[in-house]
């Protein structure tokens, strides 16, 4: 597991639990569903997404700024498979974030291939952040801005 993904995602916990969200943090996500999840995806996951979905099994949020909710592993998969289209998804790209869990439009994205992150939509192009973005990264800037939030 991975102790940063743990102490940034304990941290937005934290602020959830005294200011309640739409959709509070549900508790996470079994091995085996991870492990079902690989293999319907056909690839493993990033440490730091499995990570995560240990702790939360989604959805959860809005996360701040951008109003994402975290996916938890089904929703994640019913957007993957809405995204997947060859030639403008690519297949190791998996949704974690979205602004709607049952309908999404638009979220953030992991590349299991290298572990960094992008954002996608349903409309335009989907693409990697250019600053080098991961999620452990992604979810520290979110505690981070959830602990300025007054």
């Amino acid at each position: 597991m991975s102790n940063e993904v743990i102490a940034a995602w304990d941290r937005i916990e934290s602020w959830m639990r005294l200011h309640p969200p739409v959709f509070p943090a549900p508790s996470g996500a079994s091995v085996d569903e991870i492990a079902a999840a690989e293999a319907e995806l056909g690839f493993r996951l990033p440490d730091d997404l499995r990570t995560l979905w240990q702790r939360c099994g989604g959805p959860a949020g809005p996360l701040a700024p951008e109003g994402e909710v975290l996916l938890g592993v089904r929703q994640a998969l019913d957007a993957y498979d809405l995204l997947n289209h060859p030639g403008v998804w690519e297949a190791t790209w998996v949704p974690f974030t979205a602004d709607e869990p049952e309908d999404p439009f638009s979220g953030t994205f992991i590349d299991a291939a290298t572990g960094l992150i992008g954002s996608w939509n349903r409309q335009d192009f989907s693409h990697l952040y250019d600053d080098g973005s991961t999620l452990t990264g992604y979810l520290t800037e979110v505690a981070d801005e959830l602990r300025d939030t007054r």
